[in-house]
């Protein structure tokens, strides 16, 4: 993530990361569940305050790839970063406004098991389950990937071996938290992670403020004088090069970032924990202040990194800009232990967001893919709870094994895929079937398939891929389209094959399922 050029003080920053290893052993052991047979689904009215869940709602809406990126995007781009930090606020606001409430009261352990309310085929469920999965695998590679890369580094080791071995031991403790954790334990997690996160960036952002006098308009006027971008940093267009197609890729990054936000599996996973009535909207209401306020602190940080470090400093340290908020702690406490910290907040958001995607993912195999699925409205027994344990298990092992190549990749891809799938196949599917009366079986196939065989497609043929010097085969070229962010066309495409496919069935949908899932929504309980 960061270049060799950047130093780092890796004996202090071995101490540290062994204590905080020891308090992460100590907090893995006192989040483990047993054999808890509801611990690794949701929707078993958890005990905890709405408060509680609303943070972990949060936390689990930014992981540690985004935190990283968003403060590099606003050093190194200025405006398009805002923008971007403004999607990740919007699309909590959407899962607010639009689907928590219906999704929680309406009952279910799963996504697909919710759906299977209204569409009781196993087709429908199967193809969730799939989408679900689609998401959840690159983007467990990608957050491993991430963060095993970051932490040879930051320990001083060098060489693809010391990286590998990273990766292996990161991926072995986050797999064992999600498995002897499951709901609960991540859950405690997330809530640790956001309140040592709120902290570190706190003392940052307040050190930061005191070196520009408290005055907002000299920090951002330092930003942009010495960005390397002069007026060309408070206005769009700086992070996309591509002529006509920067308009193109700046609203599909926006609207991508928005949708899959609010329908990222272990983001909906969560809010299915979430108590009922009132209380839901209570959670969701401190989820969105907190990110509020996140977004704030990363928004100061990175035209801080901008202000302090230089643009072309960061761009020379890491060209992606992600590892700018470590670069910005160590100008502001040179061989202190402020970049220790931020590592440290880092490395538990990687942890925390690894161990819930696992879960999200795992719960998925064994609720919705299993040949002998429960109905929408039974339990998960002890059979189906050890099922969802060993593909947890199993789980973390393949996206390790798949984390140690991917090292060497474009990540941006991995990070494209996992989101553009969410928007333009989960969203509308949640959308369309929580709240649209005539959405019907074919629909919701159509919605699946069809639009995540055109996300698959486009990115193929985009400058991810190929034709350029950060594409994953920089030396061929065989991309067709200038879109880098391809949501621009599978989200609409998306939503018009739902509502085609649901026009074009002839045996409509059951008038009585959706009255069901709406009246247990209206009056607050489940319908299962």
């Amino acid at each position: 993530m960061i270049a060799a050029g950047a130093p780092p003080v890796p004996h202090l920053n071995l101490v540290v990361f062994m204590l905080f290893l020891g308090l992460c052993a100590f907090l893995w052991l006192f989040t483990g569940s047993g054999t808890d047979d509801a611990a690794m689904f949701p929707g078993q009215d958890l005990p905890g305050k709405a408060w509680h869940s609303g943070l972990a709602i949060s936390g689990d809406s930014l992981s540690a790839v985004t935190l990283m990126a968003l403060v590099g995007l606003i050093a190194l781009t200025g405006y398009d970063g805002l923008m971007l930090s403004l999607g990740c606020v919007t699309g909590l606001v959407l899962l607010t406004l639009l689907i928590a409430d219906p999704l929680r009261r309406g009952g279910g352990h799963t996504v697909g098991d919710s759906l299977a309310r209204r569409f009781p085929e196993r087709s429908v469920r199967t193809a969730v389950a799939l989408v679900t999965l689609g998401v959840c695998v690159p983007y467990l590679v990608l957050q491993l990937t991430a963060i095993g890369s970051l932490t040879s580094f930051v320990l001083g080791f060098t060489g693809s071996a010391a990286r590998t071995a990273c990766i292996l031991v990161i991926g072995v403790l986050m797999t064992s938290l999600a498995v002897s954790g499951g709901m609960r334990g991540t859950a405690r997690v997330q809530i640790v992670k956001v309140v040592v996160l709120l902290a570190v960036l706190t003392v940052l952002t307040v050190t930061v403020l005191n070196r520009f006098g408290w005055n907002p308009d000299r920090l951002l006027g330092a930003a942009a004088a010495r960005s390397g971008l002069g007026d060309l940093f408070l206005g769009p267009g700086v992070q996309y090069h591509s002529g006509s197609a920067d308009v193109l890729n700046r609203l599909g990054q926006f609207v991508t970032l928005a949708l899959a936000v609010c329908c990222l599996p272990q983001v909906t996973m969560r809010v299915l924990t979430a108590p009922r009535g009132r209380a839901t909207r209570t959670a969701m209401h401190w989820a969105v202040a907190q990110l509020v306020v996140v977004s704030a602190l990363l928004v100061v940080l990175g035209l801080g990194a901008a202000a302090i470090v230089g643009g072309p400093a960061l761009h020379r340290a890491d060209p992606s800009g992600s590892g700018s908020l470590l670069v910005l702690a160590d100008a502001l406490n040179p061989g202190g232990t402020l970049t220790s910290a931020v590592f440290c907040v880092v490395f538990l958001t990687a942890l925390s967001t690894v161990s819930d995607v696992t879960v999200a993912a795992a719960s998925t195999v064994a609720r919705d893919l299993s040949p002998n699925a429960a109905e929408p409205g039974g339990g998960p027994g002890r059979r189906q709870e050890r099922r969802a344990r060993w593909a947890a298990a199993l789980g973390g092992m393949a996206s390790i094994a798949l984390a140690i190549p991917a090292a060497g990749w474009n990540l941006l891809v991995l990070s494209t895929l996992a989101m553009t799938l969410s928007a333009s196949a989960l969203a509308p599917v949640l959308l369309y079937g929580l709240l649209w009366p005539r959405f019907t079986r074919r629909g919701a196939l159509w919605c699946l398939y069809g639009s995540s065989a055109l996300v698959l497609l486009l990115i193929t043929v985009s400058p991810l891929i190929s034709g350029g010097p950060a594409a994953a085969f920089p030396d061929r070229d065989f991309h067709w389209t200038p879109l880098a962010n391809p949501g621009l066309v599978t989200v609409p495409v998306g939503f018009a094959l739902g509502w085609l496919g649901s026009r074009l069935d002839r045996r409509g949908t059951d008038p009585a399922r959706h009255a069901e899932l709406a009246t247990a929504a209206l009056l607050g309980h489940r319908t299962g």
